[in-house]
């Protein structure tokens, strides 16, 4: 768990300095024991769920905001393999993405034909998809510049510009999600 402890240290200095809370408050205040906290900021420990979770709320921020990696402005593309992961006694989760609410949001259980390619013109300006490939390949992205995924990989880009869907196989499926400002 490296990467993500990595980013959770540097995620929870940034979010007590914007706060202006010390690490003795945040620990006092979260419960979480100041050593603990020390071993997650300098990027060590192996933080357990409900860790992050007090962490989170004392910080007044979703558990995303903690665990996540810093975001990308252009083409962002999280593989099977990558990404926080986070578990409880009854749930394993993988973030895949985080993306601060500033839009509508629209949810499409998305399926590809085999064999065909879709252009799809501009949407309007600042609509942003992201797609969670479930089964099969895929070509995804703004036509300039697509990318390929796979079974458990996302991709996140700008789709006020032209873009692109072209399944590699049979069986292509996924979650496909708009933000529409």
């Amino acid at each position: 768990m490296t990467e993500p402890v990595n980013a959770v240290g540097a995620n929870l200095r940034r979010l007590r300095a914007e706060r202006g809370v010390s690490t003795v408050a945040l620990a006092r205040d979260s419960g979480v024991a100041r050593a603990t906290l020390a071993q997650l900021e300098a990027g060590r420990g192996n933080p357990t769920l409900e860790t992050l979770y007090a962490l989170a709320n004392t910080l007044g921020v979703g558990l995303g905001e903690v665990i996540a990696p810093p975001a990308v402005e252009a083409v962002e593309v999280v593989r099977a393999d990558e990404g926080a992961r986070v578990a409880g006694a009854a749930v394993r989760a993988r973030l895949v993405a985080r993306s601060p609410v500033r839009a509508s949001i629209e949810v499409y259980d998305l399926a590809l034909r085999a064999g065909r390619r879709q252009r799809s013109e501009p949407h309007p300006a600042g609509v942003v998809e992201h797609l969670l490939v479930h089964a099969g390949r895929v070509r995804v992205g703004p036509e300039s510049a697509p990318v390929e995924l796979g079974a458990g990989d996302y991709a996140r880009y700008a789709a006020d510009v032209a873009h692109v869907y072209e399944a590699l196989g049979p069986g292509v499926a996924g979650t496909l999600l708009m933000e529409v400002p």
